[in-house]
């Protein structure tokens, strides 16, 4: 038998469940298909075509899950590191960047900072194709390829820059109250040796 008391109690708990939900948003591989002709064995092939050229290797460094993080960007041949604060760890918010990066600096020398980059197989970087080529004229700006997983060492460069970011941003700090200013200050900083 059907009794009206029931109702207000479950949309009460139902309101409840929802204001407790976690607000992680899902990540999902936006090309399925990213690594094919992507992978570390076609990076390593490409290199050996190419030797003399500028190598990128990108990351994110996440703070508390769900939350603001950040996109490193590592230019190996100078040993010199970008980072780019982002609200989600999502595949619009690293296009967005090099677009932006593209609009600052001009294809041409997008082209010659950015001619071949390294990341990891993570979902944030799985639409390769906005990336390597310019959204206007259809212009391939640059080439992306994966590491293996679980090999962080193939972007080795890169990792041990984030370990001097954890000194200071450890894992359980949220960036969520952080600024680009902040993360500009951080990227500016000496480090003795």
């Amino acid at each position: 038998m059907y009794n009206s008391f029931n109702k207000p109690k479950l949309n009460i708990l139902l309101i409840i469940k929802n204001r407790n939900k976690p607000k992680n948003k899902t990540y999902y591989k936006i090309d399925k298909n990213c690594l094919n002709n992507r992978k570390y064995e076609d990076f390593k092939n490409f290199i050996i075509e190419n030797p003399d050229v500028n190598i990128v290797q990108m990351d994110t460094v996440e703070g508390m899950k769900g939350g603001k993080v950040l996109l490193t960007i590592h230019f190996v041949n100078c040993h010199f590191m970008l980072a780019f604060l982002r609200e989600y760890n999502d595949a619009q918010s690293v296009i967005n960047i090099f677009n932006h990066t593209q609009k600052i600096v001009g294809i041409e020398i997008f082209k010659s900072l950015f001619f071949v980059i390294l990341t990891d197989n993570g979902s944030e970087f799985s639409n390769p194709l906005e990336i390597e080529f310019n959204s206007n004229t259809g212009e391939e700006r640059t080439k992306i390829f994966y590491c293996e997983p679980r090999k962080p060492d193939q972007k080795g460069s890169c990792e041990v820059n984030h370990e001097l970011v954890r000194q200071v941003l450890s894992k359980d700090i949220s960036f969520d109250n952080l600024i680009q200013k902040d993360i500009n200050k951080l990227m500016s900083q000496a480090v003795d040796k």
